[in-house]
C-alpha cells in the first residue's frame, strides 16, 4: 500500500505505537506512546519494507536516525493529501480513536498551512471563477 501511495504522486504516513518492544524510534518524536511517520521513499533512506517490519533512516531535527518498526506495531496508514487510509487491527478501541485524532489534526494542520500559502493569491484555486452579476448582454451578429 505504501508503494501504491507513491506510485499515485501520494505521502504516505504512518502510525506507530512506540510503546511495542522492538520498535526503534527517536523517543523526543514520541507523543502519548505514538509516533507518525513520514515512509515516502524520498523521507527515508535504506528503506525496506518486509512482511516483519519496515526499516531505514529518517531525519529528525537535521539528524539521521534508525528506525525499526515491527509491522505488528502499525496501527494506520493514512495518505496526507487526502486523509484517507486505513486503520489496522488493534484489541484497543480507545487507542484507535486517538491515532484517528491525532492523524487527522496532522492532516488539518498540513491543509491549513497550505491554505494559508494560497492566501496571497487573489481568487483560491478550490473556487471557480464567478459569473459576472446582472442582467446578461447579448448582441445580433449577421
Amino acid at each position: 500500500m505504501i508503494e501504491w501511495c507513491e506510485d499515485s504522486g501520494l505521502t504516505p504516513l504512518v502510525a506507530v505505537n512506540a510503546e511495542l518492544p522492538g520498535v526503534r524510534v527517536p523517543q523526543d518524536f514520541v507523543e502519548e506512546g505514538r509516533i507518525t511517520l513520514n515512509v515516502n521513499f524520498s523521507a527515508m533512506k535504506q528503506r525496506e519494507i518486509s512482511n516483519d517490519a519496515l526499516t531505514g533512516y529518517a531525519r529528525f531535527n537535521g539528524r539521521s536516525e534508525m528506525l525499526d518498526v515491527p509491522m505488528a506495531a502499525i496501527e494506520a496508514l493514512v495518505v496526507r493529501e487526502t486523509g484517507e487510509g486505513m486503520m489496522f487491527p488493534n484489541d484497543a478501541d480507545e487507542a484507535q480513536s486517538a491515532v484517528a485524532q491525532r492523524l487527522q489534526d496532522e492532516i488539518r494542520a498540513v491543509t491549513d498551512d497550505e491554505r494559508d500559502g494560497a492566501a496571497d493569491e487573489d481568487t483560491p484555486e478550490d473556487e471557480p471563477p464567478r459569473p459576472p452579476r446582472g442582467r446578461p448582454n447579448l448582441k445580433l451578429v449577421k
